[in-house]
Formats: C-alpha cells, sequence, structure tokens
C-alpha cells in the first residue's frame, strides 16, 4: 500500500473511529446531566380512623363514591372525575380566615396547570345552606376560577362532613361554643390520583408545602408513562 491511500485510511479512522469511541464511552459511562431522573417513590397514603368505615380496595384506603351539586346546579359525582387526577378542599364562602389563602393556593395550581386536561380541581362547601349554587357561581366569578376545571359543591351537611373526616381524613366539623355553633375545618389540600387513592396532604396556607405540591401533581402525571414508583405509607 503506496503512502498516500496509507494516509487516506489513517484519516478516515481518525473521522469516524475517534467519535465511535467517544459515543460508547459517553453511553457507558457518562451521564445526561438533563435528563430527568424518575423520581424514588410517590407514596400512597393508607390512613386509618376508628370513627370510619374502611373504604379499602386491595387493603389500600380509596375516596368514597360521592354526588353533589355544583355552582350550575348540576349533579357532579366522582364519576366526573374518572380518567383525572385532582386536587381536593373543603372551605366556605363566608370563611374570615384560613379560606382565602386556601383558594389562593388553588389558584396556583389552576395557573401552573391550566393546559392539563388530565388535572381537575374540587372545593367542598361545610356550610351548604349559605354556599348555595348561586353563591358558589358568584364566587367562582369572583376569584377568577375556570369552572370547566375547577368545581365548588354544596349538598347535605353532614354528607360532607362525614366525606371530610372519612374519605379525605381532613377536619370537617361542626363546634358547639356555648349556644352557638361555628364551622371548623383543615387547611389541607389534598392530592388523589386515578385510581382515588390520597397521594399527596399540604397545607393551603404554607406556600413552601403549596410549592411541593405542584412538584408531586407534576410527578403523578409522570407516573402513568411508567416513570414513578410508588409506596404505601
Amino acid at each position: 500500500m503506496n503512502k498516500p491511500n496509507q494516509k487516506k485510511w489513517v484519516f478516515l479512522f481518525l473521522l469516524i473511529g475517534i467519535p465511535l469511541v467517544i459515543l460508547v464511552f459517553l453511553k457507558s459511562f457518562g451521564k445526561n446531566e438533563y435528563r430527568l431522573e424518575p423520581a424514588e417513590s410517590l407514596q400512597i397514603y393508607n390512613l386509618k380512623s376508628v370513627n370510619c368505615t374502611p373504604n379499602e380496595i386491595d387493603g389500600v384506603h380509596r375516596i368514597p363514591e360521592f354526588e353533589f351539586l355544583n355552582q350550575d346546579s348540576t349533579k357532579f359525582s366522582n364519576k366526573n372525575l374518572e380518567g383525572s387526577i385532582y386536587v381536593a378542599d373543603f372551605f366556605f364562602t363566608s370563611c374570615p380566615d384560613i379560606c382565602k389563602a386556601m383558594t389562593s393556593s388553588m389558584l396556583r395550581v389552576q395557573e401552573r396547570f391550566k393546559n392539563e386536561k388530565e388535572l381537575q380541581l374540587v372545593s367542598f362547601s361545610i356550610d351548604p345552606s349559605y354556599d348555595t349554587p348561586k353563591v358558589l357561581s358568584s364566587y367562582a366569578e369572583r376569584h377568577g376560577i375556570d369552572t370547566n376545571r375547577w368545581n365548588l359543591l354544596t349538598g347535605d351537611k353532614q354528607t360532607i362532613m362525614d366525606l371530610g373526616q372519612c374519605g379525605f381524613y381532613i377536619t370537617a366539623k361542626e363546634v358547639m361554643t356555648g349556644k352557638s355553633a361555628s364551622l371548623s375545618h383543615s387547611d389541607k389540600l389534598i392530592l388523589v390520583d386515578k385510581q382515588k387513592r390520597i397521594r399527596g396532604i399540604y397545607s393551603g396556607t404554607d406556600q413552601d408545602d403549596v410549592k411541593r405540591l405542584l412538584t408531586e401533581i407534576s410527578l403523578l402525571l409522570l407516573e402513568d408513562n411508567g416513570n414513578i414508583k410508588s409506596e404505601t405509607k
């Protein structure tokens, strides 16, 4: 082989061989800093209460079935949430303190995931005698709530409170103070998956906790793609 041909083959080797070696090395030992690594776990909350009848499937707590009226006087049930993950809270429109912060936090969720079709939001009123569909509709309009994806529900008070206490495992009750009664409810926002399992509990008045909620919604949306594992708590 003459020298010009030798130089030609050496050049071709350098042109093709070295990049190939580098590619194999990076594939075997390199780390892509821009690829999202799967989360180790997104837990399932398997809560129990001695005062509640278990609602379990395969030993895991599920949100019980429910049906109430929404802000449009339309029946809304858990069936309307099939195929979606959702965030739920319990409130009342005349609430003087924490409800404003909770609604603000839910609005953050609405805005962050405004283009996400698999996410819904639900707010249950624990003061249904005042929070009629008309009142809820006015509240939604006043706060910029997108009622195509976020439903405000009203119905029988005791049924709603039982759902809060034994379904979502949050405080929702009427408290007697002397001769007068007042409403008491948790500030929690509850993340529920498509299998009606509780996947996260967050304070709606703590902005760091709300940030965690936003992150874990994204993780739960990824779970359907098999990128996230879950574990029971």
